[in-house]
């Protein structure tokens, strides 16, 4: 078909590229494509290979190929003036960009042909924006094809991509998440100290200081990589580790682009109870409560985790103290107004942390003489301090894991006897059903010991009377026993929710000479 036209005299480059987005429309390989085009120019008296250009595995949406800018490069150069495709697909399959590359190639000479006899710059010019056209239209369509499949996916529950830190992906079944026993209690201990009052980066700190092995380290090494603190935040924010799926956040903006869009949170995908959850839908609340009233009063600790944060508040205007540390002096505590504002604000309520541990030490103390106070101090340790209840919905929820996996093993036992599974793969598989089945029997006798033991209430409170007169009060003492602190300075009016809490004396001892006034959880005392 070509026979004619041609004198042997052209310098040639052969350019021939495959990729995922063919779909099943090119069978052959890449060397299959070059291999065919270098006897098609022979045969046809074409002239001198110059060189092969080859994009393997690259897309046709784009031009920014490899290959591409090589044969650019020969041809401004002037070492081509011919180019041969097995098809105009090959060059790309972006309309307006392919329609482009055929125009800078014209307008050095090189003239463009084809296998499939489809196409020759010489005689077809006028047409060839139907057949790029064509081509577009194609990849548009796989696109489509590609994007309904994969929201399929995750509609059912599937995970998509990497297995997030925590869990790593089944080997029996596709795309289900299982639990990595070597990570997944770095995950419950992140959820642990954010509750108990610990910040991003103080957690990442820790967490790296211990030597855990941080989510940008896919290969496990524990030496690799530093923990940081977006990578504890999204942890604290993903529903994943309470056995849902949310997927479908983001999507590219076209197939012609490679950068992507988020989607508005009505179009996400949540598939819930898609695998077995690392921590309980109470502790995910729990978290996310926390971060809530965090953003409303916001104020970092910068990695320090001070004894009053988020306890202390300004008497005069309500908002939140904030922990000031100088060098060589004691650390204290500031009207976050006056803080972020100045004097038109608010006044400074300056009050060092010393001075509150100590009245709040002796408040303590003195409250704990009292038997009806020690027994609603034993009441409160029994539920906060040693978590009875969450103890046994734990136990509860890996007792139901293992009846679970049993179910597991007798429906795989039944496989195996109906001869639709191999005896290998039924050994592997039972093998690792018996080894989750012993790490939750572990996991159980080790609650049991560590979580589960009775509260003695006389004992509860004599460690913490001994514990205060030894050391002073600790950040989770504060937490068990304090609602708030509030600052009052010299001349602050009692006013809105103050007015009722305080009698006409202690509001005019107030106005005269300040105070700083507890208010404990059992506030009945």
């Amino acid at each position: 078909m070509y026979g004619r036209g041609f004198s042997g005299s052209y310098n040639i480059g052969i350019y021939v590229r495959e990729s995922r987005d063919d779909n099943e429309e090119n069978y052959d390989t890449i060397e299959t494509q070059r291999d065919l085009l270098i006897d098609f120019v022979k045969k046809n008296n074409m002239g001198k290979v110059y060189k092969v250009y080859m994009d393997d595995n690259v897309s046709g949406s784009g031009f920014e190929r490899k290959g591409i800018e090589e044969l650019k490069e020969d041809v401004a150069a002037g070492n081509i003036n011919l180019v041969a495709l097995k098809d105009l697909s090959r060059l790309g399959r972006n309309n307006a960009k392919t329609l482009l590359f055929l125009d800078y190639l014209e307008e050095f000479g090189v003239r463009v042909i084809t296998f499939d006899g489809r196409y020759d710059s010489i005689k077809d010019n006028e047409t060839v924006g139907i057949e790029t056209w064509f081509n577009e239209r194609y990849i548009k369509d796989i696109s489509k094809k590609i994007r309904a499949n994969l929201r399929f996916k995750i509609e059912k529950g599937e995970y998509i991509g990497h297995a997030p830190y925590g869990y790593t992906k089944s080997t029996e079944e596709k795309n289900r998440l299982i639990i990595d026993e070597n990570t997944a209690p770095v995950v419950k201990e992140i959820y642990v100290l954010y509750r108990e009052g610990y910040g991003y980066a103080s957690i990442a700190k820790l967490l790296s200081t211990k030597g855990y092995p941080p989510p940008s380290n896919r290969n496990g090494c524990s030496t690799a990589g530093e923990w940081n603190q977006v990578a504890v935040q999204r942890i604290l924010c993903n529903r994943v580790y309470i056995g849902d799926t949310v997927q479908g956040i983001s999507e590219k903006v076209s197939f012609k682009s490679k950068k992507t869009r988020r989607l508005p949170q009505s179009k996400w995908v949540l598939t819930r109870n898609t695998h077995e959850a690392i921590i309980t839908e109470e502790e995910f609340e729990a978290v996310r409560r926390i971060r809530e009233k965090k953003r409303i009063h916001s104020g970092t600790h910068k990695g320090i985790l001070h004894l009053l944060r988020g306890l202390i508040y300004c008497g005069r205007c309500g908002s939140p103290m904030f922990a000031r540390v100088r060098k060589n002096r004691p650390v204290g505590y500031i009207c976050g107004s006056y803080s972020k504002k100045g004097k038109q604000a608010c006044s400074s309520h300056y009050v060092s942390e010393e001075l509150i541990n100590g009245i709040l030490s002796d408040e303590i103390l003195e409250l704990l003489k009292d038997e009806d106070v020690k027994e609603k101090t034993a009441a409160m340790l029994e539920k906060e301090l040693l978590g009875r209840n969450d103890c046994k919905k734990e136990l509860l929820k890996l007792e139901q894991q293992i009846v679970s996996k049993q179910k597991q093993q007798d429906i795989l036992y039944s496989d195996r006897l109906e001869g639709k599974i191999s005896e290998q793969l039924f050994t592997r598989m039972n093998a690792n059903i018996e080894n989750r089945i012993s790490q939750l029997r572990h996991e159980i006798e080790k609650t049991k010991s560590t979580k589960c033991k009775d509260l003695n209430a006389e004992e509860a409170i004599v460690q913490v009377i001994k514990r205060i007169n030894e050391r002073g009060i600790t950040r989770e003492m504060v937490s068990w026993m304090v609602e708030r602190i509030i600052v009052f300075d010299a001349g602050d009016g009692i006013e809105g929710e103050y007015d009722e809490l305080f009698t006409a004396d202690m509001k005019d001892h107030i106005v005269k000479n300040g105070a700083v006034v507890i208010d404990f959880k059992f506030n009945s005392i």
